[in-house]
């Protein structure tokens, strides 16, 4: 059974909405067999890449800064799947999203190779090795991933990857009130699960699974109308002080 690395960009960790889709995703990964790794990069010190080429010339492999991504790196040489789960920030990835893959480069060496007549850069590591996209956000439609999945598609492609297909949960913060709409949610829950299990015995994620994992819960008014009156408490919460 393969080996999965999970690695949470959100800066809420586990507590957060992309917790809950992970958490889910990872149940039917396990369901299936897999081995599972999860990090979460709230806790971990990853410095920014500074593109100075020391990985590729002066240390192979090995980046100048001494911090947590050198775990990681070998946790990513280790796993078959790679599931990088975060919640959308700005129609992309967060920021400690971003850094964990920038600092990926010391996986890659300097030359380059063609291949589909692309310039690529060949990898240290000549191993198969599948990409899958975890992502929630706020906003109802779900054309609001469309620049992140093309992203990571984009990636996988650098990173000599197969992108084995993704879980987009738009309106998130719903999956919060489970409790109170526990026949809409655990649709979407169930295909989550379903999600993770497929990747993990079939090697990617069904388009089937796909749609059911971010099928609308409820009504985009009602949804709307449901966000707006949180947020007007929120705001007379700070009225009132």
């Amino acid at each position: 059974m393969p080996r999965m690395l999970v690695v949470n960009g959100s800066p809420h960790g586990e507590k957060g909405i992309t917790g809950i889709i992970q958490k889910a995703f990872v149940q039917g990964a396990v369901a299936a067999g897999a081995e599972v790794d999860e990090v979460f990069l709230n806790k971990k010190k990853i410095n920014p890449c500074i593109g100075c080429f020391t990985c590729w010339i002066k240390t192979p492999g090995k980046c100048v800064f001494k911090d947590d991504q050198a775990e990681l790196i070998e946790k990513r040489n280790w796993c078959d799947i790679l599931v990088l789960a975060t919640p959308l920030y700005v129609d992309g990835m967060t920021a400690q999203a971003k850094i964990f893959l920038d600092r990926l480069i010391p996986c890659a060496k300097p030359e380059f190779v063609i291949l589909d007549d692309h310039c690529r850069h060949p990898q240290r590591m000549d191993k198969e090795w599948k990409f899958v996209l975890i992502s929630g956000c706020g906003f109802y439609e779900m054309d609001n991933f469309e620049a992140l999945q093309h992203h990571c598609e984009r990636i996988c492609l650098n990173f000599h990857a197969q992108y084995a297909g993704h879980v987009l949960r738009p309106h998130a913060h719903i999956l919060e009130f489970a409790d109170m709409l526990p026949e809409e949610t655990s649709r979407s829950l169930n295909a989550i699960r379903k999600a993770g299990e497929e990747v993990c015995l079939n090697g990617k994620i069904s388009n089937e699974t796909m749609d059911e994992a971010s099928a609308p819960i409820i009504p985009r008014s009602a949804y709307v109308n449901a966000v707006n009156v949180y947020w007007d408490q929120e705001l007379s919460k700070i009225k009132q002080k």
